[in-house]
């Protein structure tokens, strides 16, 4: 019998429990603050976003085929899949989507502080998570859209335009609309990568495969910008090197904590964990000329107001199949 994701060894072992599912996911949605607050820096000093996202991917690919290769989870993922059946491509494109959030992270994070891209984010992942819900593609299945799910989305919308009144900089409504977009994407992201973990039952092999493929096409761009640009060199700090490891921590928890929370409280546990992050960063290191003010604040109370509304009422039928 093909190897699966036992809820008894690695990762499932440690969220076997709500409790701890719960915690470590709330852990890692924090992570997603730092993560953009690291990679802004990198990307500060090499002056080039596209360049510090790049070396972002090549750190949580390299970390994951470290933890593949030691853990031989290739040959018990690719038994699974000949038992199984080649996923679907879609399945294998959540990469993409996460190398374009981390680019667009990573360059607006420096501009409009990690609190007010943190709304932002939330506002598009929100939004776009009615879709994915709607169309069945995330391991839990089709889900209803209910009243309170599109009253969730108006919240996150508020939170959005309220945050960018309570900017004292210059709001960038280009950067914040790309996060947005990117907040959308995050909600294809998951859900392909959550059908590919399912799919394999090896979490590092999909988290391994999402971050190859965002730094293939992180590399292309990568390329085209050292070609028509200097950019500065690569800083000494080794802490601005450790956004890849804190990547590569969310997807693995995110694909293993999703069958004991469920896509709902999982994504609930990430927000609150990412504005709480994100509203400390701001306050212990904030970006140029921006402060946290109280429409930021207002801002992050009516984002976690609209996850928590939109999850109101909403129950997940039963999963769907890997296939």
């Amino acid at each position: 019998m093909p190897a699966t994701l036992s809820r008894r060894s690695g990762p499932a072992a440690l969220l076997a429990t709500p409790a701890r599912a719960l915690t470590v996911t709330i852990v890692a949605g924090a992570t997603i603050s730092l993560q953009s607050y690291l990679n802004g820096r990198l990307g500060r000093q090499l002056d080039s976003a596209t360049l510090a996202s790049t070396i972002n991917n090549l750190v949580a690919m390299l970390a994951a085929l470290a933890v593949v290769v030691s853990t031989r989870a290739v040959p018990r993922a690719v038994a699974r899949l000949r038992a199984a059946g080649r996923p679907p491509l879609w399945q294998f494109s959540g990469g993409l989507f996460g190398a374009a959030l981390v680019l667009v992270s990573t360059a607006a994070a420096p501009e409009v502080g990690v609190a007010l891209l943190t709304v932002a984010v939330v506002c598009g992942s929100t939004t776009g998570s009615v879709a994915i819900d709607a169309a069945g593609l995330a391991p839990a299945g089709r889900l209803a859209v209910t009243p309170a799910r599109l009253a969730g989305v108006a919240l996150s919308i508020a939170a959005t335009v309220v945050g960018a009144l309570g900017a004292r900089s210059e709001l960038e409504p280009l950067l914040l609309g790309l996060a947005v977009a990117g907040g959308i994407g995050m909600t294809l992201q998951s859900a392909a990568n959550g059908r590919l973990g399912q799919a394999t039952g090896e979490p590092f092999v999909a988290s391994f495969l999402n971050s190859s493929l965002g730094l293939a096409a992180l590399a292309v761009v990568a390329v085209v910008t050292l070609g028509t640009r200097d950019v500065g060199a690569l800083p000494a700090d080794p802490a601005l090197y450790l956004g890849g490891l804190l990547g590569a921590f969310v997807v693995v928890v995110s694909l293993t904590a999703v069958q004991t929370l469920g896509v709902l409280r999982l994504g609930l546990a990430i927000v609150a964990g990412q504005t709480a992050g994100a509203l400390v960063i701001d306050l212990v290191a904030p970006a140029p000329g921006e402060v946290v003010t109280a429409g930021t604040l207002l801002g992050v109370a009516l984002t976690l107001a609209a996850v928590v509304v939109s999850g109101r009422g909403r129950r997940p039928r039963r999963p769907a199949p890997a296939a």
